[in-house]
């Protein structure tokens, strides 16, 4: 027994062994590819240089990637390249500082103190003949300076040249290989967002947004569009022009910041799923769905539900089905599958069992309406307050999104509106439409609840308006707290988790990890973490979960602590724990020549997005977060090289562009400044003043080294 424990043992130390190596070896080749195709980059650019310089007959004395300058911490002397050799008359290495490159031409130093001594270092003087004060010293013919100014122009701009030509190769070769992308089409319009006031309806392909026109248009595409323009211009309306099967239409949408970062913009149209169920996890567990479903259905497309087939030649094939599936809470529905073996089966999907804290939620004011929807043509206006609806005259917030989510007859509908002494009763009559929701009506960022078949937006309150289940009275309050159980009116402040849920295998999943961690330290309802994130939290506790709930009671001004436990309760939700698959297609080139055309334009919009991003730097519309740092380019390299050679390829695309357009800006020291003074030297006949160069370059060279500091401290500071 002691022998068979021992290999068993040792069995375990050396299969943990082998997967360390393994994932040790995985690591290596990553950064290997990470650091090859970021120093790719840099090379052509060099060589650009390079070979300019060599056609026009320039000395060149180093070619180095990296630079090699000398680093010392106390005793300890690093050494200054990872490698070198010479051939012929040029130095080429590895410079120890991963930061650029260089190409060191006879007569030309980027190192301002080196200047004059470079100066020097290529002056001849002219055999029997007498030096003159006044005359020009004759220079070294195969240095930098002795070259007619328009040489020089072509050996400064080629390493740009070289970082387009190769920015538009890049991005040729990732189409000859298939690009994955997720197609700009309109799953769904997040509740009482731009695109949901507008009346944008799911199921049709955005082909133009902005400046931007692809009628194969990425969604990355049109979301970076989106928040580019909203940061230049957030109130002016941005164009959008969404093609149908039915035909195209225009529409003109004022962007909406994001809640928790206000200058990112966006105009709420969402990437749609499809009715395929994901390979793994295809369920969530301690769902309808997970009781339902077997390993077997795992990558299953649902071919029908209750009887209706999915047509898949639509645009959005889902369209019908998740309307059906979102607008049916309370309904089983009968679902066709089809196995990724062939064989097909089917199941009955019953509705969600919701849960609670034993409380209802008061109803907000109307916070949007459709442009000329059903509310709107009733008569509904932003502000006023629902008392009632149909024959329900204690309506609250999630109740009233479940009975008229599905609604098809009209409906009576009462609101106050105004405050005080001016409020007035109004009753409507609202005829609800056939409008697709394609997305649960609480799914919305901001936290507002949206009914499309009847076209208004309210924001749920964390305002108690009726107790349906006892709460405990926390023990051993503090003396400014009221020990009395939480009652209507009540305005829940923070929720937060008491509970050990070491053993429930439900919130294992990473997935999870944050909102959990959030709800242990204590969930604060703002326009971030808002009510309706809490309520969806909430449904994946176990019931008897308990919650510290603090309270404030606005009759007296108090603070209330109070114990909630989780509760089943007789209402359903509108997810049923079905984990979908992401529409995604992959966009690939047929020809070289089609090869060519995708990378040009891919090319341009990369290069047209690094100059539009420096237009609005001046202005003050980019922030410091918006900036990222070498740190920030290796960790988007290798989140891009761990998705394979295509997203790799596109990333070095952008890297190109950004290289060359940043190389080129009218900076001393870099590219741009050097081609400055070249510029005024073509114009004037002769060479600027050697001290102005010289003060310049060295202004420059500081600017860039705070910069260099201020982008590395953001780097880090992103990360901590």
């Amino acid at each position: 027994m002691l022998l068979e424990l021992l290999s068993t043992h040792l069995l375990l130390a050396a299969e943990d062994s082998s997967n360390f190596l393994v994932s040790l070896l995985s690591s290596f080749a990553l950064y290997g590819r990470v650091a090859l195709g970021i120093g790719l980059v840099i090379f052509v650019h060099e060589l650009g240089h390079f070979v300019a310089a060599k056609t026009f007959g320039v000395k060149c004395e180093k070619f180095y990637v990296g630079f090699d300058v000398p680093i010392r911490l106390g005793p300890i002397k690093f050494p200054r390249t990872l490698g070198k050799f010479r051939y012929g008359e040029t130095e080429y290495g590895i410079g120890i500082v991963p930061l650029g490159g260089y190409v060191k031409m006879l007569g030309q130093d980027d190192d301002p103190r080196k200047q004059e001594e470079e100066a020097k270092r290529i002056q001849i003087e002219s055999e029997g003949e007498e030096p003159e004060e006044q005359a020009a010293p004759k220079l070294d013919p195969r240095s930098f300076p002795a070259k007619p100014v328009w040489q020089r122009m072509i050996i400064i701009s080629a390493g740009v040249v070289m970082n387009v030509i190769t920015g538009v190769l890049f991005a040729a070769i990732a189409y000859g290989y298939g690009v994955a992308y997720s197609p700009a089409i309109v799953g769904g319009v997040v509740p009482g967002g731009p695109a949901w006031q507008a009346g944008i309806e799911p199921g049709g392909k955005v082909v133009s947004v902005g400046t931007w026109s692809d009628p194969e248009m990425h969604f990355r595409e049109m979301k970076m569009e989106i928040l580019t323009d909203g940061l230049e211009n957030p109130d002016k309306p941005i164009d959008v022009e969404i093609k149908y099967e039915n035909g195209t239409r225009n529409f003109e949408l004022v962007t909406q910041p994001r809640p928790e970062m206000k200058d990112a913009r966006m105009i709420g149209i969402a990437i749609p799923n499809i009715a395929t169920l994901a390979a793994t996890p295809y369920t969530l567990q301690g769902t309808v769905a997970s009781q339902t479903f077997t390993e077997q259905d795992g990558g299953a497309s649902i071919i029908a539900y209750d009887g209706t087939p999915i047509n898949e030649q639509a645009i959005v094939p889902g369209t019908p089905f998740f309307d059906y599936l979102y607008s049916n809470p309370n309904k089983t529905i009968q679902l066709t599958l089809r196995r990724t073996d062939g064989s097909e089966r089917s199941v009955a999907l019953p509705p969600q069992p919701s849960k609670s804290l034993g409380a209802r939620f008061a109803i907000g004011p109307i916070v949007a309406l459709v442009e000329n929807g059903p509310a709107a043509k009733a008569g509904m206006q932003v502000g006023d307050v629902i008392q009632s609806y149909g024959d329900t005259t204690d309506p609250d917030a999630y109740g009233m999104a479940t009975d008229l989510v599905g609604v098809k007859d009209t409906v009576n509908v009462t609101v106050k509106r105004g405050k005080g002494a001016d409020a007035k009763t109004i009753d409507l009559a609202i005829t609800p439409v056939a409008s697709p929701q394609t997305l649960p009506p609480n799914q919305s960022i901001a936290g507002e609840i949206a009914i499309n078949a009847v076209g208004f937006a309210y924001q749920p309150q964390p305002v108690i308006s009726k107790i349906i289940a006892e709460a405990k009275t926390a023990a051993g309050d503090a003396t400014d707290s009221d020990t009395e159980s939480l009652q209507p009116g009540d305005e829940i402040k923070e929720v937060r988790l008491t509970s050990s849920l070491a053993d429930n295998e439900a919130l294992n999943d990473e997935r999870f990890k944050m909102i959990m961690e959030q709800l242990r330290s204590g969930w604060t309802i703002n326009p971030v973490s808002t009510l309706n994130a809490l309520i969806e939290t909430i449904q994946l506790l176990p019931a008897g979960t308990e919650l510290k709930v603090i309270a404030n009671r606005s009759s007296n001004n108090q603070v209330i602590e109070s114990t909630l436990v989780v509760s089943s309760d007789d209402r359903h939700q509108f997810e049923r724990g079905i984990a979908f698959t992401p529409t995604e297609s992959i966009q690939q080139a047929t020809s070289l020549g089609s090869a060519l055309t995708l990378g040009v334009k891919e090319g341009y919009r990369r290069f047209t997005d690094v100059i539009r991003f420096l237009r609005m730097l001046p202005r003050g519309k980019i922030k410091l977060r918006h900036v990222g740092g070498p740190l920030e380019i290796v960790n988007i390299a290798k989140n891009e090289a761990e998705k394979g050679i295509s997203p790799q390829l596109m990333f070095l695309t952008m890297l190109s562009m950004n290289l060359a357009i940043l190389n080129f800006l009218p900076i001393p020291a870099l590219d741009g400044g050097h081609m400055v003074f070249l510029i005024y030297e073509l114009v004037a006949g002769k060479r600027a003043n050697e001290q102005l160069e010289f003060r310049l370059t060295l202004a420059g060279v500081l600017a860039l080294l705070v910069l260099m500091v201020v982008v590395f401290a953001n780097d880090i500071l992103r990360h901590l």
